[in-house]
């Protein structure tokens, strides 16, 4: 004779746990949103992801934009977990995605996700990373029309920016977005045409709307950075160009007379690090060393940080003097903050390897991940995890 249950309530189980292991006081924290959000404000952004899954209350704490914005204010400087960068290829010139884990093994989130409009047969290419998001343009081979779709890696969640007209001329795209002061981005265009004057399309996703703003004879050569609300670039006199993205206006900063700004061919590296801009440049085409400069916040000038000094390395990987016009030894991937003021991180190229060396220690670790010697394809994309949709 089947025993009939003592209870006809069963507590709610937690995924994974049995009822005894389920104590009043868990039940007690689960159930209150203000201690609830407190400790999952504490957690990383992969692992809040999966925590989606546990409940729906769980999924409507996490999932709402004042939480993500929250989560950043916490974590104002989040670790990148690694870099996104091409490869071309030597016998057909097709582009290849490669990844590169900066802390130990494990995968970067795929981005298998990211497909063309309609499912076109053309890959998307990534154009812009920021603080977690991804900007991608894509190709239609048959309309010769170009889209722009905007991706969260670690929500595998995308979305193809609607636009009144399609554009068919190329643009440089850049994205500018800071978490801990707004879930919204921005997408920022920039005609390549070398007619004039340029025109700078602004998507906002605040209302899904765009804006156009014409720039007259402003011309940069430099990968753009957000930084200070602003998109920044080198300029061909080796001044800085500041695009202000709300209120749509490029301003020319001259360089100031000392330290001197190289010219373009001698910039290694430009990009944000550490909550400033900052530029290495060597006087050498084939160089040894290079310095690091970082830009005051008030655009005052540049200051030298450090000069380096990479005999000792290019000593132990000898693979480093096998240099070409198109490959003098290395390339700097990636500038981060060690621990104390002066100390950086730069991550390396070398042919074949990737290499993750501290300049103040002048100690450094072979990161898995290859690097071809002649077909590397420009920049790498620095990635973190975030939770903010798109």
């Amino acid at each position: 004779m089947a025993r009939k249950s003592t209870s006809s309530k069963r507590t709610k189980q937690i995924p994974g746990a049995t009822s005894s292991e389920i104590s009043p006081a868990a039940e007690s924290i689960a159930n209150n949103v203000d201690l609830l959000t407190e400790i999952l404000l504490r957690l990383p952004a992969k692992s809040l992801v999966r925590f989606e899954s546990v409940s729906k209350h769980w999924l409507s704490v996490i999932s709402r934009p004042q939480f993500s914005t929250a989560h950043s204010s916490r974590n104002p400087s989040p670790s990148v977990s690694g870099l996104y960068s091409y490869e071309i290829s030597t016998s057909d010139y097709s582009r290849r995605l490669n990844t590169v884990s900066l802390h130990g093994p494990g995968n970067l989130p795929s981005l298998a996700f990211v497909d063309g409009p309609g499912g076109t047969r053309s890959r998307p290419r990534i154009e812009h990373s920021l603080n977690g998001l991804l900007l991608f343009s894509h190709l239609d081979e048959e309309s010769e029309t170009i889209s722009y779709i905007v991706c969260n890696p670690t929500t595998q969640k995308r979305t193809v920016l609607s636009r009144g007209w399609i554009s068919k001329a190329p643009h440089d795209g850049f994205l500018a977005f800071d978490p801990s002061k707004s879930p919204h981005y921005k997408v920022v265009l920039i005609s390549m045409s070398t007619s004039r004057p340029y025109c700078v399309d602004v998507y906002s996703s605040y209302d899904a709307s765009w804006d156009y703003v014409f720039v007259e004879d402003k011309c940069c050569y430099s990968d753009g950075v957000f930084w200070n609300g602003a998109i920044h670039w080198l300029s061909d006199e080796s001044g800085l160009l500041r695009f202000d993205v709300d209120a749509g206006e490029m301003i020319a900063l001259p360089n100031p007379r000392n330290p001197k700004i190289l010219a373009y061919d001698k910039i290694l590296y430009f990009g944000e690090c550490g909550g400033r801009l900052v530029l290495l440049q060597s006087p050498s085409c084939f160089p040894m060393g290079f310095g690091i400069l970082e830009l005051e916040k008030d655009y005052s000038g540049w200051s030298v940080k450090c000069r380096v000094n990479l005999r000792r390395l290019r000593n132990e990987f000898p693979e480093t003097d096998k240099v070409s016009y198109m490959f003098p030894g290395f390339r700097v991937l990636y500038v981060s903050k060690g621990e104390k003021e002066k100390d950086f991180v730069v991550v390396l190229a070398i042919p074949g390897r990737i290499i993750s060396y501290k300049l103040k220690s002048r100690t450094w670790d072979v990161l898995p991940g290859l690097f071809p010697s002649e077909s590397y394809d420009g920049g790498a994309y620095p990635f973190v995890e975030s939770l903010f949709p798109v």
